[in-house]
């Protein structure tokens, strides 16, 4: 998929990593609902780094093109701290992009 490198090509392995846990997390969570706020649970000691991928991912921009068309994405639609849990929310062109 199109979108798999062009993802790898903005974000960091550390960063690309933490977002294969967070799609496989909403796909379990939420599947008919991707684009739907979601929590995750995060141990204290990872704290500071997951943050600061989390902020890393929120600021990327995907972009995807050919010869007649291009996109232009964010991946996160927000992101957030909800009871000592991560909160995240994807964009619905990312959500869409996931099937």
């Amino acid at each position: 998929m199109q979108i798999n490198k062009a993802v790898e090509e903005v974000l960091s392995e550390a960063a690309v990593e933490l977002l294969n846990t967070l799609v496989a997390h909403v796909i379990v969570s939420a599947p008919q609902d991707k684009s739907g706020l979601c929590y995750l649970p995060v141990e204290s000691d990872n704290w500071n780094t997951t943050v600061m991928l989390m902020r890393e991912i929120f600021e990327a921009e995907i972009c995807i093109s050919s010869d007649t068309e291009w996109l232009s994405f964010h991946i996160f639609q927000s992101i957030g701290v909800r009871d000592a849990q991560l909160a995240y929310q994807f964009t619905p062109t990312f959500a869409q992009a996931l099937g």
